[in-house]
């Protein structure tokens, strides 16, 4: 007569204890990654406010002073442009109210129209 191969219970919990750590290990890698997702979008929002807030100076006359405040894409930017010889010396502030701690601020010299 042939014996039967079968495996054990220690050899099934151990299987078992094995895959729920791998899935316990997988499920927190992509809460991390949905994380730096979200964070890397509220950067390039970021990143574009800046730009557009250039792109909108660029080119204009150095005429005075100029500041402003705009709320959009959840983002709160503050902004004043100074008028220095041939340029303007722009200082902005943007910050993320959902994220304390993502705020950026620049100051750029940007070149004023003829």
């Amino acid at each position: 007569m042939r014996a039967l191969r079968a495996f054990t219970i220690v050899e099934l919990l151990t299987a078992l204890v094995l895959l729920a750590v791998g899935l316990a290990a997988f499920a927190r890698a992509a809460g991390a990654v949905a994380r730096l997702e979200s964070d890397a979008r509220l950067r390039r929002l970021v990143a574009a406010a800046i730009q557009a807030r250039l792109d909108s100076l660029a080119g204009q006359a150095c005429d005075g002073p100029r500041a402003g405040e705009a709320q959009h894409d959840g983002l709160a930017e503050r902004w004043h442009a100074e008028p220095q010889a041939q340029h303007l010396r722009l200082e902005e502030h943007i910050e993320v109210p959902a994220r304390p701690a993502l705020s950026r601020s620049i100051t750029a010299t940007i070149a004023c129209a003829p």
